[in-house]
């Protein structure tokens, strides 16, 4: 039995010529960490990492400039 953590993760990128972010992508993320784990949660799908903000999903915006290569 895994984790039963969730998190939303929306990575947004620039609009070429405007201040404009859309949203390029979108994952849900599912903790795959044993129940009552310590530490931050992890999907080993997508190796995403993020932190409980003690909602039911945690959201996750991620600007494209900002995700690794």
């Amino acid at each position: 039995m895994a984790c039963p953590h969730r998190a939303v993760l929306i990575v947004t990128t620039t609009v070429d010529g405007t201040s404009t972010s859309i949203a390029r992508d979108r994952k849900t993320l599912n903790c795959s960490l044993p129940p009552l784990h310590d530490g931050p949660h992890h999907d080993s799908e997508f190796n995403e990492s993020w932190v409980d903000t003690g909602s039911d999903v945690t959201h996750i915006l991620r600007h494209d400039e900002d995700t690794p290569a």
